[in-house]
């Protein structure tokens, strides 16, 4: 993990700044650390304003001191755009921008992507540019970088380089609407096809969720148009962001497209469909994507097994006809097998990581509660897509991902326990799914020694022998005895049998009437204080107003944070009252490092020295074996002479 951030009173920046500087070779971990703590700082749940602050100055002095290792400065340049999400601050993106000039591909991808994060939404270089730079000098100052970006792009022989210039341009285009035409238009018509795929993103972000006919008629024509497959790609997938408002459209649109001929057209389709009805757990979305599954490219496999993960997101063992069940087994049965291809296997992963997000607390949603577009989750998302081309992009999914908690809480801030909210459907209809169970492994039976046919046959042939033999000397006087006994026991044994049956069929009709007395399941039942409620659970919850404490407005949908009054103060103060602790970052709370150890493969050396223990327990089961194989030996010794 990185240092902590410097003491109070202490310079973030100097101080970072006066460390070492980065080398050449290696740098992977420092690389991936910083990226980790601007994901932490970036989703501005974990952390206060003061405490973002200091990561970013923290982050910034590594960028600035890190342009010799491409790989730190990969992370330091990510986790700055993070940190510094949506800030519009133009020293950040000065120092970003002289990243990008020292044209390395790795680092200056980082460094354009980081751009776009620090510019979202603002809409600078724009003929009417967003609020956040509407005007003064920081303004034309963003708006001379921006045009440095797209001149940039067309100079540089990195195609990294320009991918990502091409992705933060969109994101400074996100809800711009009809002021970005203009560099979408000048974007769809360059030449190169990475700069026409950064235009698709833009039309998405720029109408995202604003469902406009022409931003949709744009994508369709490009998709069925365009040269490049990524840039068809990018336009499919961009639906999804145009009509996240109206989810069911998008499966209607891009129907006859999942039966195109191009693999990264369906690969696209699959993807759409995913992202715009995740976590609705819709049954004709998932019959339009189950062929995909089995289709013959494996990424578009890939792309089906994540629209269907996300589709089935936060949904019981009950959905779709507990087909849900089904697609769990089949992730983990894809994963093992050896003979599906790696795309196809990074699909199943990642799919089984998208089902059960954040523990199942969590959903992929472009939208708050209240209708508004969330920006931190329609740009996390596409930033999350670009895993397609450069893998450290998945984790961008944190950013997109949205908590489905329900708490209510009184005027300290404080949650009452006692508070409930009634939900008027099963319980299993919302229900945790059930964990996974270790299979437990069989023990070994000892196989027997197999005997031989003319082995059995001389066995009974010598004791058919020695009974006829036995039965020659008494049986004149035992046949008279032997009948009467017979027929005595017989008729005590049948009468005993008939009694014994009869009581044991009595018993297995009370098991089975037992069996069928199952419980019905409740039609409702009552949510504590806080819980999990999911979008779809949100539309059959309701406020009980007969409780003591009641929102404030009962008319909204149960979900979120809920400000509640005491209907009955003159009962005193309620002591079943619950605090919410804040997220802690200090250091003293973290867990202890692993002990320091030594590890070798299988089959090393090193492991065998250390395994002298085992080995010896080894030899002693081989020796017991051999003593067991020879036993078997010497009776097919034994077998064999009788044959002869």
């Amino acid at each position: 993990s990185p240092p902590p951030p410097p003491a109070d009173g202490e310079d973030a920046a100097g101080a970072a700044s006066s460390g070492p500087a980065a080398t050449a070779a290696g740098g992977y971990a420092e690389g991936g650390s910083l990226y980790a703590l601007g994901l932490i700082h970036g989703s501005r749940a974990g952390s206060s304003s003061e405490r973002r602050g200091e990561a970013r100055d923290f982050l910034r002095g590594h960028l600035r001191r890190s342009h010799a290792n491409e790989v730190i400065s990969h992370g330091a340049a990510l986790g700055v755009g993070l940190a510094a999400f949506g800030t519009a601050d133009a020293e950040v993106v000065g120092e970003l921008k002289e990243l990008l000039y020292t044209d390395s591909a790795v680092a200056g991808e980082a460094a354009g992507i980081a751009i776009g994060m620090v510019l979202v939404g603002t809409g600078a270089g724009n003929a009417r540019p967003g609020s956040a730079v509407a005007g003064g000098s920081d303004a034309e100052e963003l708006a001379e970088a921006v045009s440095e970006l797209k001149n940039y792009a067309r100079e540089t022989q990195h195609e990294k380089i320009i991918r990502g210039i091409a992705v933060g341009l969109a994101l400074i285009q996100y809800g711009q609407g009809e002021g970005a035409d203009a560099v979408i238009e000048e974007m769809r018509s360059d030449r190169d096809p990475i700069l026409r795929y950064g235009a698709q993103y833009a039309v998405g972000l720029a109408y995202c969720g604003t469902g406009s006919n022409k931003a949709v008629r744009i994508l369709l024509h490009t998709a069925v148009s365009d040269v490049s497959d990524d840039v068809r790609m990018a336009a499919v997938i961009s639906l999804a962001f145009v009509l996240h408002k109206t989810p069911e459209r998008v499966p209607q649109l891009v129907k006859l497209l999942l039966e195109s001929f191009n693999p990264h057209v369906r690969y696209a389709s699959c993807v759409a469909v995913g992202i715009a009805m995740a976590g609705t757990g819709d049954a004709e979305s998932v019959a339009l994507l189950e062929p995909m599954i089995e289709d013959m490219t494996d990424f578009v496999r890939q792309g089906a097994l994540l629209g269907t993960a996300m589709i089935y997101m936060q949904q019981s063992d009950a959905c779709n006809g507990r087909r849900i069940k089904a697609f769990r087994e089949r992730l983990g049965s894809i994963v093992g097998e050896k003979h599906q291809s790696t795309l196809t296997k990074m699909g199943a992963i990642l799919s089984t990581g998208l089902i059960d997000a954040g523990g199942r607390n969590c959903a992929l949603d472009l939208g708050s509660r209240n209708g508004f577009t969330k920006m931190t989750s329609a740009a996390g998302c596409v930033l999350w897509l670009q895993h397609w081309h450069w893998f450290p992009m998945m984790h961008m999914l944190s950013a997109a991902l949205t908590p489905t908690y329900t708490i209510g809480l009184n005027k300290d801030f404080k949650y009452p326990k006692s508070f409930e909210i009634r939900c008027d459907s099963k319980p299993s209809q919302f229900a945790y799914p059930k964990r996974l169970e270790e299979k437990k492994e069989e023990k070994k039976k000892r196989v027997e020694t197999v005997a031989l046919s003319t082995t059995a046959k001389n066995k009974a042939r010598l004791a058919r022998k020695k009974a006829k033999e036995e039965a020659e000397g008494g049986m004149e006087v035992d046949v008279e005895e032997g009948k009467k006994d017979d027929k005595e026991e017989g008729g005590e044994s049948m009468d005993v049998d008939a009694k014994e049956g009869e009581a044991k069929e009595g018993e297995a009709k009370e098991e089975k009437k037992t069996k069928k007395r199952r419980e019905p399941e409740p039609t409702s039942f009552r949510v504590p204080n806080p819980a999990r409620i999911t979008k779809a659970q949100a539309e059959v919850c309701s406020f009980d107003p007969d409780q003591r404490y009641r929102p404030v407005l009962p008319e909204e949908r149960p979900c979120g944070v809920i400000i509640v009054t005491d209907s009955k103060p003159e009962e005193g103060e309620d002591e079943d009252l619950g605090v919410v602790k804040e997220p802690s970052l200090q250091a003293e709370d973290e867990a202890d490092p692993p002990e320091p150890f030594e590890w070798a493969p299988p089959g090393h050396p090193e492991a065998e020295e250390g395994g002298g223990s085992a080995s010896a327990e080894d030899e002693g089961k081989k020796e017991e074996g051999k003593e067991g194989e020879g036993g078997t030996g010497e009776e097919s010794k034994d077998d064999s002479a009788m044959e002869s």
